[in-house]
């Protein structure tokens, strides 16, 4: 083969092979690359090469043998990774090669292009003399953004109008069509629309976007004056700073990012406000919600929705579903504490849910360097990168079919300092006669799921693991799922390059699939180890918290048992617990273990060091009963684990429902009277937090009042799930949370299949229950009205119910004391907007309470008569 030649050996040199292709596509001799080729290929390939050199214009090529040293001699295929760049766009390929030796080298007898990646490109701005115009407009679906005496700089890609910068006096207007929408953006802006002044817009649209959504007007006349050096200076450094926000991926394969090219209506518009800061508006049609508004300077999320659809129209939303899942992990990490190293391996198993599963994404830390990925045939697969995001994309060099699995290792380490684990947190109190002994050093390392540690699905899957955890010597690690084998490594070289002879391992499998996977690494001490039944516990403390130590066996057995009772058997095949300093209370809960915080030591007015105490003004602090912590902790093992939200709207599914199961063990272990107590304290916050938003706000609430989260998706949510329990009756209440852990016991569930799993239970619908209580951030206002009256010898107590505004259904509560002083209670149901009840009550009555428990959070107005 003309000017193809390779070392004359039994199998030809692939790599060589593949190196003389790039060599002569980079030096335009085509006839050489053509030669490789069977004959009946090359009139495609002079066409291929025609559309890359000639129509797109690509300059250079470079070819990456994908499968060194996994080539089959009795099939032999070879997969290549091919890279056409020019100076402002870029095209990769996968080509999979059927090859046959041939006289030097090799011949290609077939050749399939894999399009996983289409043309991407290197948007720069700006690229060229600006326009200075007379006005621009930027309307889309809520917002509008107007500027007059503006320069507008362009992209640089010949022919495509994707990238746009806006500098002038400008204005803008932003009214959300959706209601509760215009409630936060009250909340955040103080005005449920916002107007103000703007300087700049940087737009990322596709072209059609640009036709129809961006009007540019230009008067006739004089040249304007060219743009000041300034002005260029200004464009380039608010493309510097906005340019890779959106659409834009980084690949080892190019040294520059990429872009692509928004599809559709797909948008995002960046500005500056004179009042308001920086703000993006981003469009993503056929997303769950379409239009997000995020605040930059604040680092909020103002607004999540799906705008009203325009009228005589209806909404396309279409559901993809998921193309893959993720069904387990097989992680190896070395981790060195005094610097924060992580080395790993990740070997994950994903199966296909869609014919021709050509690519997968997982979100990961983008602090974190990927080394090498491989498939299961040890061929090296290409990535890409969206830090913005936190997101790689694994292309594979063959379609997977349905239902069939694919194995992928990625091999990855950096330095990575554990993020705050802000999961029921609890500040210390303030004490004015505190002076800490010494600034407290924390000695546990805890990666969870906000550290994003390993390549983790970025949907809701569950998948079961094994994980291999290596640390200095004295150290000890715990993470999800049951201990298999522990020891010292003896030497022999390792996959991760952090590992050291003489360091600890440990070895945890989970069979039981878990939504994400945790580790902590410490120096931990065993403290107690037992059963639940049959069910192992084990108990640890930190080192910085020996001082402390506290004895939780007994306790987690019986928490485990009331629990068992009402929500099912416990999800998973054993529990550790450990306890550890951290500079807030509280704690966290991953599948199968639990870590308990411990606040740091202060000195008292004697000079004596005393723990701190958790704040008594936090929302959800109940640690006033002894337990609330490991009960609430425990909870989550079903609440959070064994089933999770669907949806950021549905977290309430996590927290509310280990409130509340919280709050029946105390009531449980302490009484009535504690019950009432916790019952009040979550009637007061939700009072004084609901207008912030409604529970299926979920986590958007702690964006812009951390308590208000705390007090509406732990506490109101706790308060609706007891007056359900209150309405439907203990036995069919539980009945159905039994049914619905169940249910989707190892999988996502929402709002929706809650109420749908409680109407079973209850054989009645819901909807005028659950539509007010979850879905408004309004609470129940209600005129109560109460007479008592004599008949004989019983008193008659009347009590007439009236909801001024949106009417709400709950179970009400009536208490009063007869004239033994005995306490009695009674319930009505409130159905109505105006509703009328009689109780019949034996001997006389004094002190009628409405609602005394503070069980309704709401507004009780109560007058005698």
């Amino acid at each position: 083969m003309p000017g193809l030649s390779a070392a004359p050996q039994e199998v030809p040199d692939l790599q060589a092979f593949i190196l003389q292709l790039q060599t002569a596509l980079q030096a335009r001799d085509f006839e050489t690359y053509l030669a490789a080729f069977a004959p009946g290929l090359r009139a495609a390939q002079r066409d291929s090469l025609d559309l890359i050199f000639d129509r797109l214009k690509m300059e250079t090529v470079a070819l990456h043998l994908a499968n060194k040293g996994s080539l089959d001699p009795q099939q032999p295929r070879g997969f290549v990774q091919a890279v056409y760049q020019n100076p402002y766009s870029a095209i990769i390929e996968t080509w999979q090669l059927g090859l046959e030796p041939a006289p030097g080298g090799w011949l290609i007898k077939d050749k399939i292009v894999r399009g996983n990646v289409s043309q991407l490109y290197k948007i720069k701005l700006p690229s060229g003399p600006p326009d200075r115009v007379d006005a621009v407009e930027v309307r889309h679906i809520d917002i509008r953004l107007a500027f007059r005496n503006a320069l507008v700089f362009y992209d640089n890609v010949p022919g495509l109008d994707t990238a746009l910068l806006i500098i002038g006096e400008g204005s803008l207007v932003f009214s959300p069509s959706d209601p509760s929408e215009s409630h936060q953006l009250s909340l955040t802006h103080k005005s449920p629309r916002l107007q103000d002044s703007v300087s700049y817009a940087f737009i990322r649209c596709s072209p059609s976007f640009f036709g129809r959504n961006i009007s540019i007007q230009k008067k006739p006349g004089p040249a304007k004056a060219p743009a000041s050096k300034a002005e260029i200076n200004l464009a380039a450094s608010l493309f510097r700073k906005l340019g890779s926000h959106y659409f834009t991926i980084q690949t080892p394969l190019s040294a520059e990012p990429l872009s692509f090219v928004p599809q559709g209506d797909e948008a995002a518009i960046e500005f500056q406000g004179r009042k308001t800061g920086e703000l993006s508006y981003v469009y993503s049609p056929f997303a769950n919600e379409e239009v997000i508004l995020y605040n930059r300077t604040r680092g909020l999320f103002v607004n999540f929705y799906s705008p009203a659809p325009e009228k005589d129209k209806r909404r396309l939303f279409v559901s993809f579903g998921q193309k893959s899942n993720v069904e387990s992990y097989e992680i190896e990490t070395a981790f060195e504490p005094e610097n924060f190293r992580l080395s790993a391996r990740a070997r994950i198993q994903v199966l296909a849910n869609v014919d021709g599963l050509d690519s997968i994404s997982l979100k990961f830390n983008p602090s974190l360097e990927i080394l090498r990925v491989y498939d299961s045939q040890r061929r090296e697969l290409f990535f890409t990168q969206d830090s913005g995001g936190r997101l790689i994309y694994v292309y594979f060099l063959e379609p997977v079919a349905a239902r069939r699995r694919m194995t992928i290792e990625i091999f990855y380490r950096g330095r990575l300092v554990p993020p705050p684990q802000v999961n029921d947190a609890i500040t210390a109190g303030q004490q004015s006669e505190t002076v800490v002994f010494m600034g407290p050093r924390y000695e546990t390392y805890f990666y969870s799921q906000s550290a994003y540690w390993y390549p983790a699905p970025p949907e809701e899957d569950f998948f079961t693991a094994r994980m291999k955890i290596i640390v200095p010597p004295g150290y000890t690690s715990i993470a999800n799922g049951r201990l298999l084998e522990e020891g010292t490594l003896n030497g022999l070289q390792r996959v991760t390059e952090l590992d050291k002879a003489g360091s600890d391992y440990a070895v945890y499998e989970i069979g039981t699939p878990v939504r994400y996977l945790s580790f902590l690494v410490g120096r931990l001490s065993l403290t107690e180890e037992g059963l639940a039944g049959s069910l192992p516990l084990t108990c640890y403390v930190a080192s910085d918290v020996r001082w402390l130590r506290r004895n939780f066996l007994e306790d987690t057995r019986k928490i485990l048992a009331f629990y068992q009772n009402l929500f099912g058997p416990f999800p998973f095949d054993n529990l550790r617990i450990v306890q550890r300093l951290w500079q807030s209370a509280g704690g966290h809960s991953p599948a199968s273990f639990l870590v308990v915080n411990e606040l740091p030591r202060r000195t008292d007015a004697t000079g004596a060091l005393v723990p701190l105490v958790p704040s008594p003004n936090s929302p959800v602090d109940l640690s006033h009963w002894k337990d609330y912590f490991l009960a609430h902790e425990i909870a989550h093992q079903w609440w959070g684990q064994g089933v999770t939200a669907a949806t950021y709207r549905d977290q309430w599914l996590s927290e509310g429902l280990s409130q509340f199961a919280a709050a029946l063990y105390l009531r449980s272990k302490h009484g009535e009277e504690a019950f009432s107590a916790i019952l009040k304290k979550f009637s007061k916050w939700t009072g004084k937090k609901s207008r912030w938003g409604e529970i299926t706000l979920g986590s958007r609430l702690s964006y812009v009042d951390f308590e208000a989260y705390q007090a509406i998706i732990y506490n109101k949510a706790a308060l609706v799930l007891n007056m359900l329990r209150d309405l439907m009756g203990d036995e069919r209440f539980f009945a159905g949370l039994r049914g619905f852990f169940a249910r989707y016991r190892g999988s996502t569930a929402s709002t929706g299949q809650f109420r749908a799993a409680m109407e079973a239970a209850a054989g009645r619908g819901l909807a005028d229950f659950f539509d007010p209580w979850f879905n408004s951030h309004e609470l129940a206002e209600v005129r109560v009205g109460r007479t008592v009256d004599r008949s004989g010898e019983t008193s008659v107590i009347r009590i007439r119910i009236d909801q001024p505004g949106r009417p709400f259904v709950f179970p009400l509560w009536i208490s009063w004391k007869g004239a033994d002083g005995a306490a009695r209670r009674e319930k009505v149901l409130v159905e109505q907007k105006n509703q009328e009840f009689e109780i019949l009550a034996p001997g006389p009555v004094r002190d009628v309470v409405v609602n005394p428990d503070k069980a309704v959070p709401g507004g009780f107005n109560a007058k005698k008569g």
